[in-house]
């Protein structure tokens, strides 16, 4: 024993030594107060090498002994595991050098625990480099380590606690130029790291902090990190993220990246997409440690006009929207969460939008403002109201854009489209609209008035309505005096359109014999320069640019025409001109009905002029303001028959004016040239009474009879007012007859008033005459026969009946007249005298140079014209 000790103060060497499972090659000890140990190389036994060993504290109890018992401690080669490692230890200087590690330092021990210092640590395969402090506690093996590293060009502070399998940790760092050994702190998955370096740039990083929990596997050496505790801040400089590889990146001077709870969210100070401020947007990148449900969620938030390079991020995600704004700015948020390795991205977002201008392939859209909310699949408008002069109105619904349809509620406070004329108008309406959109084009659908909309690639439009009456309160122009139909716009060319369809006109002022042409087919053509309408398979053609209306084979009411054009605000006739030409054609104004081959009315304000042709025949009349002028000069029964509506005087010639206005009346003037009278029922009544009336039967000799009354002039004056028509003369001059009379007529209750005197000339009157005062007071100077007839009843049911020869139009003021006179008479000289049936000179009514000697009317009307009419 004593040997021994001297030995070991002596120092002992040896070259080989196996004891206890350890060999050492090379090996000195000496004892000075303490152990020097120096050994070329040491192995350890197979046990102390084991993995399931903690290798850290073993090391660290090792060490405390080298602090109890050694003074100094040289190993050439201490082989653990395979790994031989450099140990120097002397006078509480500590080197240690192996495998990827060497540590420089201090060792000391401090009682209850082990305080090293390390200036110096280095692992050369991760270019990283350690220094400051290690506390170890021997009792409980706590160990506590803090300092400052330096990996690459990175560089920071740590600090590490170890209580039995666990560990908690925090780092920080200074600014470093780039991300890769940052991100290489995380376990990432492969996806999240490379999106990390290709999606995230910036010109400086600096990592604020880093904290986080670890489970020591002892088995493996590692140290498995409970992802759950991973906290990290950290804070970039000219930032640039990149969301999507067609878009811009979003560029912010500063962004401070948070990890927390298995995610990165990235707050970006001022950010920018393109020249646009998005203020206020965030990302995130979501289940970092869940490879599979790794996604990218965007927070967009943007104040401002919403142009091209803002819409294409909704364009990109499938969110088609073809209007920008020109005018006007917007608040919108846009939340897009896009998976990164598999499963559909979600888009939803909500825009508001102030007053302002929409615009599309230079095309602009004036609004009034709204919300526009949208998803991955459903558009939404709220309230979003537009301002354009074809429509102001308000819009509310949600459109599916994935099987491109939708449902608006739209209140229309105005819808006029712009056409050259206007045709439609609508006013405070809610309407509802079913939208539909593919390749060929949109359809829109009004389900409440049976009508559709379409717009095809080339945005030519088709308007198709079923039935026009369900719009009816809407119309305007022409189509306003329609009651129905269906009807097709479409567009035709370059700001022009053609309309067609079939119309249902129940006022319609056109009719033929078989009645009112109340349906329409037509075809119209709007241009800037107006429209052009044909209907009526080619019967009738309308004009606006010439203001011209023809009409071929089809009868017109003039005044329910014009009344009609007067309803249609912008039209020719409103605007004071309107010109129509009819052929094969009656006219009808009024009471008045005028039988034509052809004719011309031209209306300009509230004047009205009118020529028409039958045959050899003219007519016209005239209406300016409220007075009415007819002329026609030696016409014949044609145009005359259709013209009074009575057919009773026949082949003659015929002279007729009248003038008047609505609220004087109208006085009129026939004058006759010839003719029959013949074949009406009044004239049939008188001659079945001077046939049963035995004081009359001689009537029947002189002109009365069935083949009517030959006359050989005529004169009828008239005044119509209201539905009062008065005949204030009538004077038919016959062969030797003259009937004259007076009379009224109610037109609207056809009810007749008509007194009438008969002059004839008698063989019985020749004869009496003879006796010189009876003769003369009977018949008076002309040898005449004077009875007088009243017709009543109605124009449907005249009744005709005698009166007293002495109420005859003051029949008993002649016969007095008469019996004062004859002792005078008596003594004059008797000589021949015309009947007194003449009327004077003023009052005659010669027959027109072209018709004088003539006594056969001509024939001048066509079958085909007498069965138009």
């Amino acid at each position: 024993m004593g040997f021994g000790w001297w030995a070991l103060h002596r120092g002992i060497h040896l070259g080989h030594l196996s004891l206890f499972g350890y060999e050492s090659e090379k090996l000195y000890l000496k004892l000075n107060k303490r152990l020097t140990l120096k050994i070329a190389r040491l192995r350890l036994p197979q046990k102390h090498t084991a993995a399931s060993q903690d290798g850290l504290k073993k090391g660290l109890d090792i060490l405390h002994r080298f602090l109890k018992y050694f003074y100094v401690v040289e190993i050439g080669a201490l082989e653990i595991g395979g790994t031989p490692y450099q140990i120097l230890y002397r006078d509480n200087i500590l080197y240690l050098k192996g495998g990827d590690y060497e540590v420089a330092g201090m060792v000391y021990d401090r009682g209850d625990s082990m305080e090293i210092q390390l200036p110096l640590v280095r692992i050369p395969s991760h270019r990283l480099t350690l220094s400051g402090e290690v506390h170890y506690h021997y009792r409980d093996g706590r160990l506590s380590a803090s300092g400052y590293y330096a990996v690459a060009d990175m560089d920071g502070s740590f600090r590490v606690e170890r209580e039995g399998k666990r560990l908690q940790f925090h780092l920080d760092s200074d600014p470093t130029k780039t991300l890769q050994h940052l991100q290489g702190l995380v376990p990432l998955s492969p996806v999240a790291r490379e999106w990390l370096l290709e999606r995230l740039h910036a010109s400086r990083y600096r990592l604020v902090s880093f904290d986080g929990e670890g489970e020591l596997d002892l088995a493996h050496g590692t140290v498995k990190p409970v992802l759950s505790s991973l906290h990290g801040v950290a804070e970039l400089r000219d930032v640039a993220l990149r969301f999507h590889d067609q878009l811009k990146p979003i560029t912010a001077p500063k962004a401070r990246v948070i990890l927390q709870k298995g995610a990165l969210y990235f707050t970006l100070q001022a950010p920018r997409y393109g020249k646009h401020r998005v203020d206020g947007s965030s990302a995130a990148l979501l289940s970092l440690f869940e490879p599979s449900k790794l996604k990218l969620l965007l927070r967009l938030r943007y104040t401002g006009r919403v142009d091209w390079q803002i819409l294409k991020i909704l364009n990109t995600y499938g969110i088609r929207v073809l209007l920008g704004q020109k005018q006007g700015k917007a608040v919108a948020k846009v939340d897009i969460d896009a998976p990164l390795v598999k499963g559909p991205v979600k888009i939803r977002g909500i825009a508001r939008l102030s007053p302002g201008v929409l615009e599309y392939r230079k095309k602009t859209l004036r609004v009034g403002g709204g919300v526009v909310a949208f998803t991955s699949r459903v558009l939404e408008l709220r309230d979003f109201a537009v301002n354009e002069r074809v429509f102001r109105g308000v819009l509310n619904g949600r459109i599916d854009l994935k099987s491109r349809e939708g449902d608006l509620r739209v209140l229309v406070k105005r819808l006029s489209p712009r056409f050259p004329v206007k045709i439609f108008e609508m006013r405070n309406v809610r309407l509802p609209v079913k939208i539909h959109w593919g390749e060929k084009g949109v359809k829109l659908a009004f389900p409440t008035f049976k009508s559709g909309l379409r717009i095809d690639p080339r945005e030519r439009l088709q308007f198709e309505a079923k039935d026009l009456a369900l719009w009816h309160p809407y119309l305007r122009g022409l189509l306003r005096l329609v009651d129905g139909g269906k009807i097709r716009i479409e567009t035709a060319g370059a700001n022009s359109w053609k309309v067609s369809g079939t119309l249902m006109w129940k006022g319609s002022p056109f009719y033929t014999k078989r009645g009112v042409l109340t349906r329409w087919p037509f075809v119209a053509v709007i241009t800037p320069q107006g429209v052009e309408i044909d209907a009526l398979d080619g019967k009738l053609h309308y004009s606006s640019k010439e203001q011209l209306l023809q009409l071929q084979g089809i009868n017109v009411d003039a005044e329910k025409l014009l009344a009609a054009m007067k309803q249609i605000k912008g039209s020719a006739a409103a605007k004071g001109r309107l010109v129509v030409l009819g052929k094969k054609s009656l006219i009808r104004y009024g009471p008045y009905v005028l039988l034509t081959d052809n004719y011309r009315l031209v209306k300009r304000g509230e004047n009205i002029d009118f020529a028409g042709a039958l045959g050899s025949d003219r007519l016209s009349f005239q209406k300016h303001g409220g007075d009415l002028k007819i002329m026609a000069e030696g016409i014949g029964d044609r145009m005359l028959h259709a013209l009074i509506h009575f057919n009773g005087i026949q082949e003659g010639r015929y002279t007729i004016h009248v003038t008047g206005n609505d609220k004087k009346g109208y006085t009129g003037e026939i004058l006759i040239h010839g003719g029959v009278l013949r074949g009406f029922k009044a004239y049939n009544d008188l001659i079945a009474l001077i046939n049963a009336v035995p004081a009359l039967v001689s009537f029947s000799s002189p002109g009365f009879s069935h083949k009517g009354f030959e006359l050989k002039q005529g004169t009828i004056l008239f005044t119509l007012k209201g539905k009062r028509l008065k005949l204030g003369r009538i004077l038919l001059v016959g062969k030797s007859a003259t009937v004259a009379g007076k009379g009224v007529v109610e037109l609207d209750s056809k009810r007749l008033d008509v007194d009438l005197a008969i002059r004839t000339a008698r063989e019985m009157g020749k004869a009496l005459s003879t006796i010189p005062v009876v003769g003369y007071i009977l018949f008076g100077k002309d040898k005449s026969l004077t009875a007088g007839v009243k017709i009543t009843g109605t124009l449907d049911h005249p009744k005709v009946h005698t009166n007293p020869v002495g109420e005859a139009l003051l029949y008993p003021l002649e016969l007095l007249k008469r019996t004062l006179t004859a002792p005078a008479h008596l003594s004059e000289p008797e000589e021949d005298t015309e009947l007194l049936t003449t009327p004077p000179p003023e009052q005659a009514a010669p027959l027109p140079p072209r018709f004088r000697g003539s006594s056969t009317p001509e024939n001048n009307t066509s079958k085909k014209q007498s069965d138009n009419y």
